[in-house]
């Protein structure tokens, strides 16, 4: 099958027709409102990406170099049956593209907090982009200018005993990154045996004195988690998604 009939041309129609040219190489030559705009086609057209209908505005659809050479006086893109107009295209692709079409001042963002950027996304939506001539975008992604739009923030690291550790309530763009570390620290015991002095000399009055008598302070190895955190913040600039 030819690029051509790829995109919903009728090859038995193009080769009928001896005045017609075929294709050439693409060229973003008009631009958008271009006098040149064959205007026989609806300002409303129902495309057939890859079996998904897209129900696009014509003049939204003239933001892409491609679709303003198909819809001027070079040749004739014909309908399906139906009345759509068909493209051999990655529908989940094209909806990003019909996205940005539609808003072409905000670039598109793919990230979450879990994974990060979606890389193999922006790299097969490059391609779309630059195949469509929707040169802005194209040149934003290769440019990988997304990756300014967020950035992560981190504090000090944060030092305590997990028995300390505070509760906190922290809004969805930050989290507190922790690590435990198995820790062996000299508990103090008392000479009585008093529960409330364990770890404190200074709870201890005469009595406790009297009982140690001349011996020395009493201690125990105890085992226990240090929490070391710091807290991180994910900062959106949505400024770098927008046209300058």
């Amino acid at each position: 099958m030819s690029r051509e009939s790829g995109l919903g041309f009728d090859d038995n129609h193009l080769k009928s027709c001896g005045t017609l040219p075929l294709p050439q190489p693409i060229v973003n030559d008009h631009p958008a409102g271009s006098s040149s705009t064959n205007t026989t086609y609806p300002k409303v057209l129902t495309l057939d990406v890859g079996g998904r209908k897209f129900k696009v505005s014509r003049d939204v659809l003239l933001e892409a170099g491609l679709f303003r050479f198909q819809f001027s006086d070079s040749f004739t893109w014909l309908p399906e049956p139906d009345g759509s107009y068909f493209l051999d295209a990655d529908p989940e692709l094209f909806e990003h593209l019909v996205r940005f079409m539609r808003r072409p001042p905000v670039f598109p963002l793919f990230y979450d907090k879990a994974s990060g950027f979606d890389y193999d996304l922006y790299n097969r939506l490059a391609v779309e982009a630059e195949y469509f001539q929707l040169d802005a975008l194209h040149e934003w992604i290769k440019a990988k200018t997304y990756a300014c739009a967020v950035t992560v923030r981190s504090s000090a690291p944060i030092m305590c005993d997990f028995s300390d550790m505070p509760s906190t309530q922290l809004p969805a763009n930050k989290c507190n990154d922790m690590h435990f570390v198995p820790r062996v620290r000299k508990m103090y015991l008392c000479p009585r045996g008093i529960l409330v002095h364990r770890g404190s000399p200074g709870r201890c009055g005469a009595a406790c004195v009297r009982a140690r008598g001349d011996g020395e302070f009493l201690y125990e190895d105890e085992a226990y988690w240090e929490v070391v955190y710091v807290q991180k913040e994910i900062v959106f600039d949505e400024t770098v998604c927008r046209a300058k």
